[in-house]
């Protein structure tokens, strides 16, 4: 695919070429045309129908086409430069997306997200999955706030949608290059058009490939590269005159070293009995990672989705949505994050190679019911989500070896090795090892994850003024939405104990079988005014609902207890001219039994996994979103979001204060009065209450210009552009702790467009990260290694982009 791109590239370097040999003498440019929409020009389907942005009594941020290639926005992490109220983090290979403080805070694969993501309607479960690369999308819509009685799964935080662009009636497409530091070559192409006069097509692929921001000083290997390869095929049918059937394939396959966690510190600095493992075997870099293991994650995801759609008469209308994935990963990272081999053999510590592999299949149904007269719009919607997982999580001396004594051991203990390695997920004649022993891990869990959904969901918006004139203006919004949601889970386990001295101790999928069934109805209600011509007011009362969810842990029967949160909201749109659009959102919320996970060292595995509720928090929060045209070709836009997000209630243990951490002697007052020994005074639970949530910045802007500059002698416009984010401090864990946090920072990109005046041949060069700002985008404790890792925002990036478009 990638020669491909090449010689795409090269033709058209060499049509541009032959372009500027053959040109005609400098012509006048023609009559301005203002490209960049304006808000109230997008058009989007927050809710259920096409409308206005402005129209839309949702707070909503919608990011076109046009923007999205200007400003590279390549994935998920890259849309919190422009929509500030995003903030996103990863680890362990998952997307942590927060909206207004909410999010995903679990690092535990069975759980769901407090932010949707929707690809065309249809929701992608897991938090792995949506570490995709986004390519040829038409428009990206952030719904901010609970979501339910529009969608088909329930969200509390908000929810991400992906609108692809889709097949055309005539032969269309677009082909670009690009090419940067670290040898970064990305390349996006797409042709649309007819088959038929009833059939027509799309078919679009991307590949990016990069070296990595570091290097593994063992093998010398990049860490944090690229290597994606992705493609979507689209069939449209038009069956009859309001008749529809798009039919669509996605492929996705990553293979590289991206989203590494590094070293950052030690968790317990001075306690010589939790010392850090791998001391002495860290990178000295904090971009590098040093490892004796092959860090990185394999990825390979497919989707199929049908949309079929019908109109029965000039106001109802049904629309279908069925969807399969089917999402495959291995992550592989060495826990103590070092170049020192840990084992019984060689240091007397716990091994620490984890796999993470997951296996999900899902599958979803939405129908819905559309009406739409002078009286009323009306959705109502039926909804089905069924999904299987089944995630191994091993740890041992390898990525799929452990130490050849565990052989022994478990076979001492009467274990059946064959059921060892199927707990494991391999087997010695799987792995080409030669002289080498292939042995079973000091810690293996085969989970068995299912979550199977049921929703009725709905919403009215009744037109006052059809019923009276003097209420002309005023719509009330009614809606709500049940659920009931099964969950179940089994979590068999093998683990070896003391460091893999034994003894051994065997989950069964029997002895670890849990099942709960949650039901809820979340209602939403509001209302709207509209005193003048682009003048819209609202008020929004909602309700949300997340279900409670296992964990992938070894021998656990967890399953937490669900999140609600009650929301209020108003908003004021204004589009008063043609040149000054404003917005503002305002919004308090209560959220109950957020769920939490953490690891504290110790316990068998040496590690011991917390997956639990909090009481409570709350936010209060605003946005505001400035859009201004002063003059021609002038564009110029800003929004502000402000999120007071914090604990009110939160009982919990410190997986950092070494009084909570077995081993060593136990604290006594007399005999042993050591602050930091197990049991000493100020450990056990303590109250988090004031303390801000996770990935929840206090203030967070954008602004972003650009300039369209007439250049008849190069047959076209120039256009350079600028956009500045901020972010506030952000916390990535609720103890409020420095190290676990990420200090302000204000980050610029440049880019400097030539387009001609056909639009068919581009030009960019750019510049992301333009002052190389340094921080981390989430830390995490690994209690395995007893230090504490982080992931970290890219470095400055620079390069050209080439595109042609027919």
């Amino acid at each position: 695919m990638m020669r491909f791109f090449v010689g795409v590239a090269a033709a058209l370097l060499a049509s541009t070429s032959a372009f500027a040999q053959t040109a005609p003498a400098p012509q006048p440019a023609p009559a301005a045309t203002d490209d960049a929409a304006a808000p109230g020009d997008i058009v989007v389907t927050a809710s259920k129908r096409e409308q206005s942005l402005q129209d839309v009594s949702i707070a909503v941020s919608a990011i076109g086409a046009d923007q999205l290639v200007k400003a590279k926005i390549n994935n998920l992490q890259d849309l919190q430069t422009i929509v500030p109220s995003v903030n996103f983090g990863s680890d362990f290979n998952q997307a942590k997306i927060f909206i207004r403080g909410v999010g995903a805070n679990t690092s535990t694969t069975g759980s769901a997200t407090g932010v949707a993501l929707h690809v065309d309607g249809a929701y992608v479960a897991r938090a792995e999955a949506q570490l995709t690369s986004l390519f040829d999308l038409e428009r990206v819509e952030v719904l901010r706030g609970p979501q339910g009685a529009l969608y088909g799964r329930n969200a509390v935080g908000g929810s991400v949608n992906l609108i692809t662009a889709k097949p055309t009636r005539e032969f269309s497409g677009y082909a670009r290059l690009s090419y940067g530091n670290y040898n970064a070559i990305n390349g996006e192409l797409a042709i649309a058009g007819p088959i038929t006069d009833s059939i027509s097509f799309r078919v679009a692929g991307k590949s990016e490939d990069r070296d990595g921001y570091g290097i593994n000083p063992v093998s010398g290997r990049g860490i944090d590269d690229l290597n994606r390869k992705m493609g979507r095929v689209q069939l449209l049918f038009d069956l009859a005159p309001q008749t529809s059937l798009l039919l669509s394939g996605e492929y996705f396959r990553q293979d590289d070293a991206s989203g590494a966690i590094h070293y950052l510190r030690a968790s317990f600095p001075g306690v010589a009995r939790l010392a850090p493992l791998g001391v002495g075997g860290y990178a000295t870099k904090p971009r590098d990672l040093a490892t004796e293991s092959s860090p990185g994650t394999s990825s390979e995801t497919y989707s199929f989705t049908g949309t079929f759609h019908t109109q029965l008469t000039d106001t109802l209308g049904i629309t279908n949505i069925a969807n399969y994935r089917r999402f495959r990963t291995s992550l592989f990272q060495d826990l103590d994050l070092s170049a020192v081999i840990d084992g019984l053999a060689t240091n007397g510590q716990a091994t620490t190679v984890q796999e993470r592999r997951i296996d999900s299949k899902q599958f979803s149904n939405e129908f819905q019911f559309n009406y739409n007269s002078d009286l009323m719009n009306a959705v109502l919607g039926l909804y089905y989500f069924n999904e299987r997982q089944r995630p191994f999580d091993t740890v041992g001396l390898a990525n799929r070896n452990g130490l050849a004594s565990n052989i022994g051991v478990l076979q001492a203990a009467g274990v059946d090795l064959n059921t060892a390695y199927g707990l494991c997920g391999y087997s010695p004649a799987a792995i080409t090892g030669g002289t080498t022993v292939i042995a079973p891990k000091r810690v293996c869990t085969h989970s068995n994850l299912g979550d199977e959904t049921f929703a009725i969901f709905g919403q009215t918006e009744i037109k006052l003024g059809a019923v009276t004139e003097s209420l002309d203006g005023v719509t009330i919004k009614l809606g709500g939405r049940w659920s009931s949601e099964h969950v179940d889970s089994e979590n068999p386990s093998i683990i070896i104990a003391r460091n893999g001295l034994g003894p051994v101790i065997q989950y069964t999928a029997a002895g670890t079988h849990r099942e709960r069934t949650f039901r809820d109805f979340t209602p939403e209600a509001g209302i709207e005014w509209k005193p003048a011509p682009g003048v819209l007011l609202y008020y929004t009362y909602s309700e949300g609902f997340k279900a409670g969810s296992p964990e992938n842990a070894a021998g656990s029967t967890t399953i937490v207890d669900p999140e609600t949160i009650v929301n209020h909201e108003v908003g004021l749109k204004t589009n008063l001219t043609r040149w000054l659009t404003a917005n503002f959102s305002g919004y308090t919320y209560t959220l109950n039994g957020l769920q939490l996970n953490k690891t504290i060292a110790g316990g068998p595995t040496g590690y011991t996994t917390i997956f639990q509720n909090a009481a409570k928090t709350q936010a209060t929060g605003f946005e505001v979103e400035v859009y201004v045209r002063p003059v021609d070709g002038l564009h110029l836009s800003g929004a502000l979001s402000y999120t007071n997000s914090h604990f009110v209630d939160y009982l919990t243990l410190d997986p950092l204060n070494p009084a909570n951490i077995a081993g060593g002697t136990p604290y006594n007052a007399t005999t042993n009065p050591d602050p930091t020994a197990f049991g000493a005074p100020g450990g056990g639970n303590i109250q988090l209450a004031g303390n801000p949530t996770r990935n929840s910045p206090r203030w967070a802007w954008n602004l972003h210009g650009d300039y369209d500059i007439d250049a008849p002698g190069l047959n076209g416009r120039i256009t350079p552009s600028i956009d500045v984010s901020f972010k506030g401090k952000t916390y990535f864990s609720e103890f409020k702790r420095d190290i676990e946090s990420a200090n302000a920072y204000t980050m610029v990109d440049l880019s400097l467009n030539y387009e001609t005046y056909n639009k068919k041949i581009s030009l960019q060069f750019w510049v992301k990260n333009l002052g190389d700002v340094f921080r981390p985008s989430s830390t995490f404790a690994l209690a395995t290694g007893r230090l504490i890792g982080a992931t970290w925002l890219p470095p400055r990036t620079f390069g050209a982009t080439v595109g042609y478009r027919f």
